[in-house]
């Protein structure tokens, strides 16, 4: 994801000079989206992006509540939960943008603090999405590896990691905007990097993933928690990724503010849809090959983030191997 030298547009009149070093600030004027017969209604793309804001961070919050208080946790959930706050911090950072460009007055000041907020969340996301697929790549490939050699919190430990980049991220990115020439030419270049490389990974572990799944397949049905995962990093290549696409255009050709704003109208509601789908998702494969009733939502959403496996021993009583067993 490339963010330097652009930031957020205001109504399609206010745009970062992408000549700018720093991302954030020399804000200069650019013409009407007018003058190039294009004429794009920004307050409704603005409210469009504040209902599925809304949307998303209830789905996101009844995850959260339901993850961190009313369900016992595996290394999986611990991903999700925490996918769950990153998405709901970027929601939130974006419902604040939106509505704060629907009022007739602008304070830049919150502009900026709002975007400095909103992408080191998505990079926490994707982070977390890519950690959660390549541990699930690997319990898959080596079970018996990971069973024995796996650390007990390692879920935890790579969260706290991940949460401690974005953190860094995030100051930098503040005191960017608040002219700070030094972090601006350091904070962004390494954060195009590193998600450069995060997204790599998680398109490797996602397809190896995939082909196992369709390899298995054959003899059984794939669990509910690959499905979980693969329709997750499914919605991010579908919603997320055009945006990176969109920052990566900014910075090939900045002289084009009517691609500019077609691509912002278009791209930056998909991203904020990107978060608030992932609730939905895990319901949603929660409820696949339900046997009985309904079930609530906290029943739903334990099946979505359990292997299958793991669930049917518990279900039968039967005790699972421990470490000593199966561990030379």
């Amino acid at each position: 994801m490339n963010t330097t030298g652009y930031s957020t547009l205001n109504a399609g009149h206010w745009a970062v000079s992408p000549t700018a070093g720093n991302g954030l600030g020399n804000s200069t004027y650019i013409e009407s989206s007018s003058y190039y017969d294009l004429y794009i209604d920004w307050d409704k793309v603005h409210l469009v992006t504040v209902l599925i804001c809304l949307l998303g961070l209830v789905g996101n919050g009844a995850v959260i509540w339901l993850l961190g208080f009313r369900l016992k946790r595996n290394p999986f959930s611990v991903y999700i939960l925490n996918l769950a706050v990153a998405d709901f911090i970027f929601l939130l950072a974006n419902s604040i943008w939106a509505i704060y460009y629907l009022l007739p007055y602008y304070v830049r000041r919150l502009s900026e603090v709002t975007f400095t907020v909103f992408l080191p969340s998505f990079l926490v996301g994707l982070s977390l999405l890519m950690a959660v697929s390549t541990e699930r790549c690997v319990s898959v490939l080596c079970p018996l590896w990971y069973r024995c050699h796996r650390p007990a919190h390692l879920s935890s430990i790579l969260c706290a990691l991940i949460w401690g980049m974005g953190s860094c991220f995030g100051i930098g990115a503040i005191l960017c905007a608040f002219r700070s020439y030094i972090f601006c030419i350091n904070v962004y270049p390494v954060m195009n990097v590193t998600s450069f490389l995060t997204f790599l990974v998680l398109c490797v572990s996602s397809l190896t993933l995939l082909i196992r799944v369709q390899c298995s397949s054959r003899r059984r049905q794939p669990s509910r928690l690959y499905l979980t995962i693969l329709l997750s990093v499914l919605a991010f290549l579908l919603l997320g990724l055009p945006y990176s696409v969109f920052l990566f255009v900014i910075w090939l050709s900045p002289g084009l503010p009517y691609y500019t704003d077609i691509l912002s109208a278009i791209t930056r509601p998909l991203l904020v849809l990107n978060s608030a789908v992932n609730p939905f998702i895990y319901f949603f494969v929660g409820r696949l090959r339900q046997p009985g009733g309904r079930k609530s939502l906290r029943e739903v959403l334990q099946r979505a983030v359990t292997d299958e496996e793991e669930e049917a021993e518990q279900d039968r009583g039967v005790p699972v191997p421990s470490q000593d067993s199966l561990c030379p």
